[in-house]
């Protein structure tokens, strides 16, 4: 009996998981080809962008739209770089899809995937489905999967490793939405950002936290002395000294006080819970919504009766905004 090679790839629209059936974890990739300011002349495909010493003003090009392959040459491309790393002909390939999936590109990415790198075998399911067929083989029958990544949210009903298709709910809200509106934000009261999608990414993962009392941190973050305990600066990195910028207690004293080679940082306050609050209320910055609390009670009412306490009691949270701190206490 011929041994094949089983590659699994979740293919998501700010980053792709690859590995294959024997690795323990899997590589996190880029799944955007990028183009800097400092390097005009050179793509920086997938996993490539760690080869980029200066990532100011770091331009994204991305396959994916509000959750959606729109770009399907440049996720060729991608695909091209990365599978030279693995044996792909005549091997097996399990790839993760969204669940609302348009099926003329489906059928684009699977011919991608036998013509072009000869696969021996395509399995195409959503990654929720992933978790909930875990879960059935675990005897567990209902599960709920809220999936808060790049592109949007989208809340899965299952029964038995099987989705329930009347419960799915999706919202246009995701990493992508919060990331250009803290831009927005943090150009128009400090420092010209617009185009630090890179930075402010990750100024966005290290400095934001899901409130428990939203009302309660407002008040906090008006405090202009020691009473506000919310206020931080971010230290920008310079990408010489500082690859990756930081968190700081605010310093004490004027800025002109400080040396001339001191890193530039900038002041994020209440912006620091605000704005992963736009998952819960995305109608705070005009956006015709629900938020994810609605999302998840208009999935059950979907449902039949008898299945909404089960699957009530096993909700699984996927996806990089469930990793904000308080997220999974907030829902």
């Amino acid at each position: 009996m011929v041994q094949r090679e089983t590659i699994i790839l979740d293919n998501g629209g700010y980053t792709m998981k690859i590995g294959t059936s024997r690795d323990i974890e899997p590589r996190i990739i880029p799944n955007c080809i990028a183009k800097a300011k400092a390097d005009r002349k050179r793509e920086f495909i997938a996993d490539e962008q760690s080869e980029c010493v200066d990532k100011t003003g770091l331009f994204y090009v991305l396959p994916f739209e509000r959750g959606y392959l729109v770009n399907p040459d440049v996720e060729e491309q991608i695909w091209e770089h990365v599978f030279e790393s693995y044996p792909t002909k005549d091997s097996r390939i399990v790839l993760s899809d969204p669940n609302y999936l348009i099926p003329a590109i489906e059928d684009v990415s699977v011919e991608v995937l036998f013509e072009q790198h000869d696969f021996h075998s395509v399995f195409k399911a959503s990654a929720a489905g992933f978790i909930a067929l875990e879960d059935s083989c675990r005897n567990i029958r209902c599960a709920l999967i809220v999936d808060c990544g790049f592109s949007s949210v989208t809340v899965a009903p299952f029964l038995d490793g099987k989705a329930i298709q009347q419960g799915l709910v999706r919202i246009d809200v995701g990493g992508k939405v919060l990331t250009n509106q803290l831009k927005e934000w943090i150009s128009y009261r400090d420092l010209n950002v617009l185009e630090e999608t890179y930075i402010m990414n990750q100024c966005k993962e290290d400095a934001c936290f899901v409130s428990p009392d939203f009302d309660r941190d407002m008040k906090i973050a008006k405090y202009r002395d020691a009473r506000n305990t919310i206020r931080r600066e971010y230290v920008l990195p310079d990408f010489c000294r500082l690859s990756r910028g930081y968190l700081r207690e605010p310093l004490k004293g004027s800025k002109s006080l400080q040396p001339e080679d001191a890193p530039q940082a900038i002041t994020i306050n209440r912006e620091r819970f605000a704005l992963p609050e736009l998952l819960f209320h995305p109608s705070d910055i005009g956006l015709n919504q629900m938020g994810v609390v609605e999302a998840v009670v208009e999935s059950l009412s979907r449902c039949p009766i008898n299945l909404r306490a089960a699957l009530v009691q096993n909700i699984s949270l996927v996806g990089g905004c469930t990793l904000f701190p308080g997220f999974r206490e907030r829902l």
